[in-house]
């Protein structure tokens, strides 16, 4: 009797201690998938009575199907005495108030000759989230290290936008990235960059910074406006996304969502939007990661500004030691380099150059009579006058003062110098107006041709400079081929 009534009291003990325990416990018969046994902590966290969940089969509580069920059962039967821990599992309750991650631990018994599985159930919701949030760190973690390697060894701000959304998709995990700006002279912003799902959404989505219009008052419009990131954890009930709740709910998983603004010099100048199928994927370190991440864009955009001003300040160096200021024609270094690379591109093309110096005649006068500043715009207009009955491929320069030298790239024949050169003289028949007043300028004109009047540019530039004198000596207005005229039947016989 003292037997019996010890186990009795061992049976209500137990019973109690069961009841009282915060683990979900409960006893499953192993073919049925009933339940013969649920202790109060399962009542409380399923929201389902002791005689519901009795009633019940595991398929019907947890909504795996059979098979999922009976293979952690088997897991469990091979498991032997220490059991099989399943992975952790998202659990909704009953009126779907409550949902947590939970851990199930399953044991396989025959009691009484029957099969059953007894499991205990914890919920493991911070320890779940605490993983997946430091889960999401190291992915951020690897989006910013990729981000930072494209921005050292790529060349364009369009490149790094691209390779920065990128690594957000291929190594942050994220499930769309888009880099956006404002348009010039609007207040919409449009995208510059964009890697992952939902592209068909965002180009037919109207974002603004104006926050007098719908599309400004969500999560994109209000980061740029406050420079501070904006974050959502679930997207379709948030009120600041309202706006495009029936473009996002029948087209996207989209479940969380941030805008981190782009901050240069104190002002926003683009913003960084990323989105999760995952709620409350966006933790204080996750954004502290992603603003790190913005600051290095805007830092990269202020390497590549300053890079484009180096080079084109290098550029207009160049420029300005190589071409004529007033005119913008090539000046004397940048010709020489030129009639150099003619004469050697000579055995390879077989196309022979010739140089011509042209001289306005009676310019001293008109800048001593009208000034230097007609006399600049008579240079300016008679070098666009010249340049226009010149193929796109020979050379205008201007030496200085008012002298002009011609390089005609290719003269297979004499008589064509001699028609480029009356072309020349051609183009300043009619008067230059400067303010209403004509002013008559003619050009003396003086050919050399390669090889006969020299095999390099220096022999070739004084041969034409003496030959412009002689046009001079002529009555000026013409032309004249280096040394004696008769020249021209010689250097015909060389050219042919």
């Amino acid at each position: 009797m003292a037997g019996d009534h010890l186990n009795e009291d061992l049976q209500k003990n137990l019973a109690a201690f069961l009841n009282s325990s915060p683990d979900c416990i409960l006893v499953c018969d192993a073919q049925s998938l009933r339940y013969l046994y649920v202790n109060q902590a399962t009542c409380d966290m399923t929201g389902y009575s002791r005689d519901e969940l009795l009633a019940m089969t595991a398929p019907d509580l947890t909504g795996q199907s059979p098979e999922v069920i009976q293979e952690s059962y088997r897991q469990a039967r091979l498991a032997g005495e220490r059991g099989y821990t399943d992975e952790p599992r998202l659990i909704v309750n009953k009126g779907n108030s409550r949902r947590g991650w939970w851990e199930g631990h399953f044991g396989y018994q025959v009691i009484d000759g029957r099969d059953v599985v007894v499991i205990v159930s914890r919920e493991v919701t911070r320890r779940v989230l605490a993983e997946q949030s430091a889960t999401r760190s190291r992915q951020i973690y690897a989006a910013l290290s990729a981000a930072n390697e494209a921005m050292i060894r790529l060349s364009s701000p369009d490149e790094v936008f691209q390779a920065v959304c990128d690594a957000a998709i291929d190594s942050g995990g994220m499930t769309t990235a888009v880099l956006l700006m404002p348009k010039p002279g609007s207040d919409l912003m449009e995208v510059k960059a964009m890697a992952g799902y939902g592209r068909d959404v965002m180009g037919s989505t109207i974002i603004s910074i104006n926050p007098d219009r719908a599309e400004g008052t969500g999560l994109n419009g209000t980061a740029f406006r406050t420079q501070r990131p904006c974050v959502t954890d679930d997207f379709l009930k948030d009120q600041r996304t309202a706006h495009w709740h029936r473009m996002v709910r029948d087209r996207t998983k989209l479940r969380s969502a941030a805008s981190v603004p782009i901050i240069r010099e104190g002002r926003s100048v683009g913003t960084m939007y990323l989105c999760s199928r995952e709620r409350r994927a966006f933790d204080e370190e996750i954004i502290g990661l992603l603003v790190r991440l913005t600051d290095n864009i805007a830092f990269a955009l202020k390497a590549f500004e300053r890079e484009q001003v180096r080079r084109e300040a290098e550029e207009r160096a160049h420029y300005l030691a190589t071409h004529c200021s007033l005119t913008g024609l090539p000046n004397r270094n940048l010709l020489s380099d030129l009639l150099e690379q003619a004469i050697a591109s000579v055995n390879r093309t077989g196309h022979k150059p010739a140089l011509m110096f042209v001289d306005l005649d009676n310019f001293k006068q008109i800048n001593d009579t009208w000034g230097h500043d007609t006399g600049d715009r008579v240079l300016e207009q008679m070098a666009g006058r010249l340049r226009c009955v010149l193929r796109e491929h020979d050379v205008l320069a201007r030496l200085g003062g008012d002298e002009f030298v011609v390089l005609v790239q290719n003269i297979d024949r004499h008589e064509y110098a001699q028609r480029v050169a009356e072309k020349l003289l051609a183009a300043a028949q009619d008067p230059v107006q400067v303010d209403g007043q004509p002013l008559v300028v003619t050009l003396s004109i003086g050919v050399s041709l390669y090889p006969h009047h020299g095999e390099n540019h220096r022999a070739l530039m004084k041969s034409a400079d003496l030959a412009m004198y002689e046009a001079k000596e002529k009555g000026k207005n013409t032309w004249a081929l280096s040394g004696d005229d008769k020249q021209w039947d010689s250097a015909s016989e060389i050219m042919r």
